[in-house]
């Protein structure tokens, strides 16, 4: 009778000690993974996560990795650093963008950075300071010779006088506790908080102008007029302006500086349109539609603008202590404006 084979069978002496080796080898397995994941998670909010790619930049940030470089390398010798910086300045610019360009919470940034977020806030606040004194020229109005060199030929045909196209825009933001505050934020319109702004792009689509923010009861007019825009300073005598209906500033821009308000035609006073009048409001709405566009843009890149802002970003503390007149909303807003003109415009190539 033969014994049987014992060869692949382990003994029970040696049991233990397989057991002990194979638990030392998960050990050691998770201990690594758990490395891994602490990289990978130290990396998630540093511009080292998306060196060189363009697309996962322009996903987290709104620019591009060339621009994003671009825009650090200008303002980074503005930067000073102190002795106890637990965050490099790039890193910091990065996670400012990610924070206008997803809006995450201030305590989601902290966590995912592992920073405090006093300490988030702080830099925020700071690298919007940066950006707002050194690229918030990049929101500016055109040279005159160049504005009819560059406006597109299908606009030119139609409007060949064309500077600008105008428009306001609304942000949503939390309810002021005083209530005079919260009736001047009111916006019948949105049935909501706001803050308001008046905007002007060229026909290229760059945004050229930018009102200081207003609360959401103000009229667009009262904003206009208030706003400077209206003036030889930017416009000369039959100069073309495209606007919506509801603005009726027609006799404030011929008086002032010569130029011509177009609108949509009203109906107001007779039954319906003519034929003449329907063509020429479809005409101009295919190309004001442009600065709808703009707006899009803005707020879809930059999605702090969609809201609702807290009453803290509206308005500062230190913007109430140092008196001046120009509140955090509007830094905000001119550093996403700028942002967006140092991207390609939105009008294709087959309109130029």
């Amino acid at each position: 009778m033969k014994s049987p084979d014992t060869s692949g069978c382990i003994s029970a002496s040696q049991q233990p000690c397989k057991i002990h080796h194979l638990q030392q080898k998960t050990n050691a397995a998770f201990v690594h993974l758990h490395h891994l994941q602490s990289l990978s998670y130290a990396e998630v909010m540093s511009a080292a996560s998306v060196a060189d790619d363009d697309n996962k930049c322009q996903n987290m940030t709104g620019l591009k990795w060339s621009a994003f470089m671009c825009l650090f390398s200008f303002v980074s010798t503005l930067v000073v650093t102190g002795a106890n910086v637990t965050i490099l300045p790039i890193d910091q610019l990065f996670v400012t963008l990610v924070k206008l360009r997803h809006n995450p919470s201030f305590d989601l940034l902290a966590h995912t950075a592992r920073l405090s977020k006093a300490s988030v806030i702080l830099f925020f606040w700071k690298w919007i300071d940066i950006l707002y004194k050194n690229i918030g020229f990049l929101v500016r109005w055109p040279d005159r010779e160049g504005i009819f060199q560059v406006i597109p030929a299908v606009f030119k045909c139609k409007y060949p006088r064309l500077t600008s196209i105008i428009d306001c825009f609304e942000i949503f933001t939390h309810a002021p506790k005083n209530l005079h505050a919260r009736s001047q934020c009111w916006s019948n319109y949105k049935k909501h908080c706001t803050i308001k702004v008046f905007i002007c792009c060229n026909p290229l689509g760059a945004i050229t102008f930018l009102s200081p923010v207003w609360g959401g009861r103000a009229s667009d007019v009262k904003i206009v007029r208030e706003s400077g825009f209206i003036s030889s300073q930017y416009h000369m005598p039959g100069d073309q302006i495209l606007a919506d209906r509801g603005f009726t500033l027609h006799e404030d821009f011929a008086s002032v500086c010569g130029a011509e308000l177009i609108t949509p035609a009203f109906t107001k006073g007779k039954k319906q349109l003519s034929a003449e009048e329907v063509e020429m409001s479809r005409q101009l709405s295919a190309v004001r539609i442009h600065v709808e566009r703009v707006i899009g843009v803005l707020k879809n890149r930059y999605t702090i603008l969609k809201g609702p802002l807290p009453i803290a970003t509206i308005k500062s503390l230190h913007d109430e202590a140092v008196g001046g007149s120009l509140a955090s909303c509007d830094k905000l807003v001119r550093v996403c404006a700028a942002l967006v003109n140092l991207s390609p415009s939105i009008v294709s190539k087959k309109h130029s």
